[in-house]
């Protein structure tokens, strides 16, 4: 046999190879499109579980894509199997990573009718879940959740950044008071006390008198102390006596106010103002109750110094 009939030969082998591969692809999504239209039209009837049922049906022949795994997961979303239609809509993302909008989406409904029936732990649950999903989701609101979600688990700078995004968008929320605190302490875990100081302030100034006020006040004081020591040890004497005179005022820790008068003292001795140091000084060993620490005894010892350096 010639060569040149060997290669027609073996080039219509191919043709017709290729042929039987089209025709095979064109008859799987011809079945694609059959089972995803029957998945459809079970769901849009309210039927979830045959839905779901005919989802397992085509992932198990291996013909399911993107919008089986994608129906799977909304039906098991109707049927509350919240963490099994996350499950899903994952596998719907490896399949078809457009779907992400359309998932997140239908969470986030789900998210807001769970919080509207006060089912706040589905809520979170499925908040969490959208944003994870697609983190620029509408979360609206439900911000606030995610924020306390991530707060619980200690990711103080998940929390934080959520917190600032929800009450930036929702300052007259339900949920303000309580999330000005918990940014204020996700800021300072992470070591940014001026933040935290921020986010205190702007509690205190807007509920005066709310539920937090108390603990807000305490962890203010104890925030701007350790303010008022940093600007002391840098030779900021100024800025420590006016820091350190804010604690003195507000706290409502006597051994915290002990403290700051203290300081107010020492900033004053630096500056060279020795007569209003002596009177701080003074004034705390006058209020000497047995408070822990011997500020009191520090005080007459500074007190002492004084007067023996001939500056009283």
């Amino acid at each position: 046999m010639k060569l040149g009939h060997l290669g027609r030969r073996a080039a219509g082998c191919r043709v017709l190879v290729f042929a039987a591969v089209v025709l095979c692809a064109a008859a799987g999504c011809a079945e694609r499109r059959k089972d995803l239209g029957a998945v459809r039209e079970a769901y849009a009837e309210g039927k979830y579980e045959e839905a779901l049922s005919l989802c397992e049906r085509s992932i198990r022949k291996g013909t399911a894509d993107g919008g089986i795994y994608y129906y799977s997961g909304m039906s098991l979303l109707a049927m509350e199997k919240d963490a099994e239609a996350v499950a899903r809509f994952r596998e719907a993302l490896r399949s078809d990573s457009a779907l992400s909008d359309d998932i997140a989406g239908a969470l986030l409904a789900k998210a807001r009718e769970s919080l509207d029936q006060g089912t706040i732990p589905r809520a979170t649950l499925l908040a969490r879940a959208a944003v994870g999903i697609d983190r620029a989701a509408p979360a609206g609101a439900l911000g606030y959740l995610v924020a306390f979600s991530y707060f619980e688990e200690r990711n103080w700078p998940e929390a934080a950044l959520w917190y600032e995004g929800a009450i930036a968008a929702y300052p007259d929320a339900e949920a303000v008071e309580a999330g000005l605190f918990n940014l204020a302490a996700s800021r300072a875990a992470m070591g940014d006390s001026t933040a935290a100081i921020e986010a205190l302030e702007k509690l205190l100034g807007r509920f005066p008198r709310g539920g937090l006020a108390d603990r807000a006040v305490w962890t203010l004081t104890s925030l701007l102390y350790g303010r008022a020591r940093s600007e002391f040890e840098r030779g900021d004497y100024d800025s420590a006596l006016r820091t350190a005179e804010r604690v003195a005022a507000a706290s409502p820790d006597d051994t915290m106010t002990r403290k700051a008068m203290f300081l107010i003292g020492e900033s004053y001795e630096r500056m060279g103002e020795f007569g209003k140091a002596y009177d701080q000084y003074e004034a705390i060993a006058k209020e000497d109750r047995g408070a822990p620490g011997g500020i009191a005894e520090r005080a007459r010892a500074k007190m002492r110094g004084l007067r023996d350096a001939g500056l009283r």
